[in-house]
């Protein structure tokens, strides 16, 4: 009795190593027994480990150069996540997971895998998130993950699936999904109303990244519930206020990245309950007064790398008071911004202008009630007075956490610029007065023109008079030593035709005429010679 007893004291103390002895944990793998966690993350494995803890919950293997899946997953039954990400996974055998009945998430993103059916995914029935992200998968067939009864989150992004490949029955059996990702695939169009169907109460769908060009009308209708859209690079040219119909609760909206040559102020309206907009990344110029007008619970807006965004007008969010963070970046051609663009968002707590084409920001800009982060950096600024209030409120507010562009020169103090403020003033006063004056005198020219058009005609007859009554001589005063008036002298030019014209002068006692010849008086002829003899007739020539 005394030897058994020994024996089995022996094996109590041995078995826990021969246990333990036959658990294995791969020498780039990190294994927790505490936890029940191993990571094999980069192990280099081409086969899942079969000798690791039976107990295990949490698997990852990701960027390893596994191959297959063979039944060696069937040995851990107590999994809750599985990730095999980043292999060279081909296919799943079908019931390759019959055994995690606990699987909570399945990630099998980026790998090679091409065709899933209704076969593949089951057991599964407590699975919440599987992420098939990054593969060739090039359709859904019908009932493909019917077995994933409570499945929230299904990610098939990236994948080669295109608008023939879905089909009407495909998303059957998972109607408590959330989230769906249908991005960067195929798509030329969105599915029609009866694939959404069984999933109408979807929260979040991503349907950006395909060759949509045009969305129809109420395309998103069946999905009431629906709280985001994402239509980001969808080579969209335009939405209409029916292609939201039906979604008008929705609070996340992703535009980016299309080909809108104006902002869609009109369909966006009806979203009235919308907190975030991304819109950056098209073709219009401007933000126009009052662009996402009918958004007053707007919260975040996001403008990025728009090439050809050039002007962001005064009024653009005066409808949008309940804003909260602003990002408009990277957009090189945005040079200008009128003062006050965002003076009356009281609540704004982020902003950013970074990496713009600013020359001149202004504290006028700003609202500083409620502002925390400000990054203006990578701009052009130029460092003037206006860069150097700017920077020193900035620094005053000690609540402001900011990221500002650095000067290569001097920055003008505080002093120099009430220096240089005052002297502008007073050379803005004496233009003032200058262009006042001139004014004053162009004006009064202008309303006495009559009668100094008047006055100088007038001026120009008396001193005809008093060069025409002196004669040759300069002697003559009056009507008696001027001779003709200006009219008389004009009539006695232009009487008879005979060929010498004579006219009375009192310069000569005898009474005798001057002959004009050719229209000139004999004493501005040549050599002042003047004739007083009587002209012979034309007979005797």
């Amino acid at each position: 009795m005394t030897l058994i007893w020994s024996w089995l004291f022996i094996l109590a103390l041995i078995v826990p190593d021969l246990s333990s002895s036959l658990l294995h944990c791969p020498s780039r793998c990190h294994c927790d027994d505490e936890k029940l966690d191993v990571n094999c993350e980069e192990g280099h494995l081409d086969v899942v480990p079969i000798a690791l803890n039976p107990s295990i919950q949490r698997l990852v293997i990701r960027n390893n150069k596994i191959r297959i899946i063979d039944s060696s997953v069937q040995f851990y039954s107590e999994l809750t996540l599985l990730d095999l990400s980043y292999n060279y996974l081909f296919n799943i055998p079908d019931r390759t997971f019959a055994r995690q009945s606990k699987l909570q998430q399945l990630h099998l993103n980026h790998n090679k895998i091409s065709v899933v059916s209704n076969r593949t995914f089951v057991g599964l029935g407590e699975l919440l998130v599987l992420n098939l992200r990054g593969n060739l998968i090039d359709q859904i067939e019908a009932l493909s993950f019917t077995p994933l009864a409570k499945l929230e989150e299904l990610n098939l992004g990236q994948n080669r699936i295109t608008s023939l490949g879905l089909s009407v029955k495909g998303l059957v059996g998972v109607g408590d999904l959330k989230i769906l990702y249908l991005d960067d695939n195929r798509l030329e169009e969105v599915p029609e109303e009866d694939f959404w169907r069984p999933v109408e109460k979807l929260a979040e769908l991503y349907v950006g990244t395909n060759m949509l060009a045009r969305v129809k009308d109420g395309a998103f209708a069946v999905m009431s519930e629906l709280t985001l859209l994402d239509l980001r690079s969808s080579l969209l040219t335009n939405v209409s206020t029916d292609t939201f119909a039906g979604i008008e609760n929705i609070k996340g909206l992703n535009l980016a990245d299309n080909r809108f040559q104006r902002v869609p102020s009109k369909a966006l309206a009806i979203l009235r309950r919308l907190e975030e907009l991304s819109i950056g990344q098209n073709y219009f110029e401007t933000l126009p007064a009052n662009a996402f007008r009918g958004l007053s619970n707007l919260k975040r807006f996001e403008l990025r790398g728009s090439l050809y965004l050039n002007r962001i007008d005064r009024a653009a969010f005066q409808t949008n008071t309940n804003l909260e963070s602003i990002a408009i970046d990277s957009n090189k051609a945005l040079m200008e911004m009128e003062e006050g663009t965002f003076a009356g968002l009281l609540f704004l707590k982020h902003l950013s202008l970074r990496n713009n084409g600013f020359q001149r920001l202004d504290e006028s800009m700003f609202s500083w009630n409620n502002l925390r982060t400000l990054d203006i950096s990578d701009n052009l600024i130029n460092c003037d007075c206006y860069y150097s209030k700017l920077l020193h409120r900035l620094q005053t507010a000690s609540r402001i956490s900011y990221n500002a562009t650095g000067c290569p020169h001097h920055l003008p103090d505080q002093w120099e610029c009430e220096y240089i403020l005052d002297k502008n003033k007073n050379l803005i006063s004496v233009l003032v007065l200058a262009v006042a004056i001139v004014t004053a005198i162009a004006l009064t020219f202008y309303r006495f023109r009559g009668l100094l058009r008047e006055y100088v005609h007038n001026g120009c007859k008396n001193k005809s008079h008093g060069s025409g009554g002196g004669g040759g001589h300069g002697t003559g005063t009056g009507a008696g030593a001027g001779g003709l008036d200006t009219v008389d002298y004009e009539k006695a030019i232009s009487t008879g035709d005979d060929d010498y014209v004579f006219r009375q002068s009192n310069l000569y006692s005898n009474h005798q005429v001057q002959p004009i010849l050719n229209g000139y008086p004999s004493y501005m002829q040549q050599n002042n010679v003047y004739n007083y003899q009587k002209p012979l007739p034309i007979t005797e020539l």
